[in-house]
């Protein structure tokens, strides 16, 4: 057995003497995406446990003083999640927006979002593995998951800085001594090919096991360019990950893993709105795009191409595009038990590259075309010790020190259109850049069994961290210079208490606190080369409760957070008292803000064969005091909702499994989300109309299935009645003006077998 087995032994133990409440427990505030178990199974035992590991060690969902949303393995399999945008719209209060790329999602839970785009510091820690991922992806593979988690609300304890509004926990199917694997091919609209291998081998006398996982997929994409050079958001994605689990005793285990993952799209997804932001209207092209329709839109042909909603699939741009990252990490996992103590070690090393090259205006004239690199490298060594015995203390302590170095590189050239008679092909805006940061945070908590039925949390975070950065800018004929150095520390604590009040229900409350660094930057006045950190206080009680033998699961969450310092950016372009074109960002510290809210969720176990889930959430996330400076001018936002939080979300799913012969089991099953409107930038809340105030949307999917022997089919279509949604407008830039990535209906078939003791 190794030592993680055995961690999870003793923690299950513990459990094992309380009530059929506890040990049964609800499956989250996010089990908004389980099945049904086999009929038999569900008649005898209700609906199925979930153990997650949010604290670092095994728990039952209703030990864990937290609003969790968890996704089991059967269950992403069954919503086919690809995307962190997947479950996130599975989950009460969390939001997303999408910024032409995979790679370009920008998530937002309790309204607690990052205002500084895609290359900003998230405000949400990503963990695959209990390894941070957070700086080179927001989006890691989603294949041979065991599990995911969303904890809503700061978790500074464990998932350390950034993790302002939540965290995101992954966690990986593990190398196992029996050999095993499964092949899945998927085909779906658009040409969409989605092929998965997974092998599982023992290699040594029980001792040593390998599993790999490889992914490939290619697809024509939704999305055409009409220009004799051609082209589109076809897209290709590679993933191999091979891992090793070494278990030289019964207390030592040895766990390592490299992944890589690559991905290439023809252009930025999406298509023109006719919207051009103010700077680009009035400044770069007046009388030069002419409003003919009266609505404050360019004439809609002038691309041939037409503007969303009544085009959604076709661009008209002049020379070629690719957008694409790719990252590889490697982790080193060791864990040790001795008596009652587990030590785990995690070493780990990530490398990412993030790309954009070719036209950036979006439009069939040659005005300027853009080449962008980012990199990043890191390395991390954390340690944790914890008890793993069955006593009323239940303790865990630990440190990490981590080194992250990155560099920028991009230039923005005018093409040939030679805009204010400057020559093709001068760099009219760059910037060179270089980024480190030296990091260590000592970490721990205490959960302590007062009662039989109260238990005490006291845990808390302090970090330190030195940036050194390094930017030369170019904006026209201004050369910005920036080399400066900065150290910020804190201390971030947390306060939970879980109460038992009998075998139904549990109620908790929890304080805590979460931070976010600041910066230094590239500004148009030296009172703006640095920002603050951000600081976020959240309040919060919830109850999680059970009824009809575990066949109806309810869970309820209020909140309240207080947010200060907020890093919002601006962007600034103009012509100055020379003629002179200057195109300038960086980022502001609002001064406040405030976020509360209710979170539901149910899962109703109606008949053997019928599940329902439902969640809902209520969000009023609002600027307290803020004064941004937008298009050149101060802008009082006080009172303002805070771009990406909409007020609703909700969810639900339904799933009827049945035997369809005595020997293939059957479902169908539907899924339903809403989102409501928001604004999705700062920017945005200043201005009216489409397509700055993205409204509410909904849509749903449909599937069924059949699984035999090894096999399993699933036909499916998803967002069925081709609802023409969006999730924001992003700045393309120039001509093209803002874009919108659409939304399409897709449906495909998928065929998995598995083989050995899969």
């Amino acid at each position: 057995m190794s030592n993680t087995d055995r961690a999870k032994t003793g923690a299950r133990t513990r459990r094992a003497g309380k009530t059929l409440a506890a040990a049964c427990l609800w499956p989250t505030a996010g089990l908004l995406t389980g099945h049904p178990l086999p009929a038999g199974a569900q008649e005898a035992s209700g609906i199925e446990e979930i153990v997650v590991t949010a604290q670092r060690r095994d728990q039952s969902l209703r030990d864990v003083p937290i609003a969790l949303s968890a996704f089991t393995a059967d269950s992403i399999e069954k919503n086919m999640f690809r995307d962190v945008s997947d479950y996130m719209q599975r989950t009460p209060n969390a939001s997303y927006i999408s910024n032409g790329a995979r790679s370009r999602r920008q998530i937002s839970i309790r309204g607690v979002t990052n205002f500084l785009g895609f290359v900003g510091s998230s405000t949400t820690g990503f963990y695959v593995d209990d390894f941070s991922v957070a700086g080179s992806t927001v989006n890691p593979p989603i294949m041979d998951i065991e599990r995911i988690e969303i904890l809503r609300g700061p978790q500074a304890t464990y998932f350390g800085r950034n993790a302002l509004g939540g965290g995101i926990s992954i966690t990986t199917r593990k190398p196992e001594n029996e050999f095993g694997g499964s092949v899945m091919v998927d085909y779906s609209r658009f040409n969409t090919i989605d092929t998965e291998g997974v092998l599982n081998v023992p290699l040594i006398d029980e001792r040593l096991a390998m599993r790999i996982n490889a992914k490939y997929l290619e697809s024509d994409g939704n999305i055409k360019n009409i220009h004799p050079i051609g082209g589109g958001n076809d897209s290709e994605y590679q993933y191999i990950r091979p891992s090793l689990r070494f278990t030289p005793t019964d207390n030592l285990t040895i766990d390592a893993t490299w992944q890589y993952v690559g991905e290439d799209v023809g252009m930025r997804e999406g298509v023109p709105s006719g919207v051009f932001s103010t700077f680009a209207g009035d400044v770069l092209y007046p009388g030069l795009l002419p409003d003919r329709t009266g609505d404050g839109r360019s004439d809609p042909w002038i691309d041939e191409v037409g503007f969303f909603p009544q085009n959604r699939n076709r661009t008209n741009f002049n020379n070629p595009q690719r957008v694409g990252t790719n990252f590889r990490n490697g982790v080193l996992r060791i864990d040790y038990e001795t008596g009652n103590l587990l030590l785990t070690s995690i070493t780990g090393y990530i490398n990412s590259k993030f790309y954009l090259a070719g036209d950036i205006d979006g439009g069939s004239r040659d005005f300027f075309n853009e080449f962008r690199n980012i990199k990043r490298d890191s390395i991390s060594q954390e340690v944790r010790l914890q008890n793993t015995d069955d006593a009323r203390l239940q303790w865990s302590v630990g440190g990490i020190v981590a080194d992250d170095e990155g560099s920028t590189w991009n230039r923005t050239l005018v093409g040939a259109e030679q805009i204010f008679g400057i020559p093709e092909g001068v760099v009219i805006s760059s910037t060179d850049s270089e980024f480190e940061s030296d990091s260590w945070a000592l970490f721990g908590q205490i959960d302590y069994a007062l009662t039989d039925t109260v238990t005490v949390s006291v845990g808390g975070r302090y970090s330190e961290e030195k940036i050194r950065t390094t930017v030369i800018g170019q904006t026209g004929v201004q050369e910005t210079v920036v080399s400066a150095q900065d150290t910020f520390t804190d201390f971030s604590p947390r306060f939970a208490l879980n109460w038992t009040v009998n075998e139904l229900v549990s109620v908790y409350g929890t304080v805590s606190k979460g931070f976010k660094s600041g910066g230094v930057q590239i500004a148009p006045n030296p009172e703006r080369e640095s920002f603050d950190p951000e600081t976020l206080w959240n309040y919060e009680v919830g109850i999680k409760s059970e009824f009809l033998d575990r066949r109806l699961l309810l869970n309820l969450a209020v909140f309240y957070m207080d947010w200060e310092d907020l890093q919002v950016a601006f962007q600034e372009n103009l012509i100055d008292a020379d003629g002179n074109f200057v195109l300038f960002g960086g980022t502001d510290n609002a001064d406040s803000a405030t976020s509360k809210g209710v979170e539901l969720e149910l899962t109703a176990l109606i008949t053997d064969n019928l599940l329902v889930n439902a969640g809902a959430g209520y969000l009023n996330a609002k600027f307290e005091n803020f004064v941004a400076f937008i298009d050149s001018a101060n802008v009082v936002l006080d009172g303002r909702t805070i771009p990406n939080s909409p007020k609703w979300t909700f969810s639900a799913d339904a799933e009827y499994s049945f035997a369809l012969t005595p020997t293939i089991d059957a479902w169908v099953r539907t899924e339903w989300t809403y989102r409501a409107s928001i604004r999705p930038t700062t920017s945005a809340m200043v201005r009216e109309g489409f397509p700055w105030e993205v409204p509410s949307y909904n849509y749903f999917n449909l599937r069924a299935g059949m699984e035999f022997e090894r096999w399993r089919l699933v036909a499916y279509a998803e967002n069925v009645f081709d609802r023409n949604f969006y999730t924001n407008a992003y700045e393309k830039a120039f001509t093209g003006g803002l874009h919108i990535e659409p939304s399409f209906r897709t449906f495909g078939l998928r065929a998995t077998y598995r083989f050995g003791a899969m």
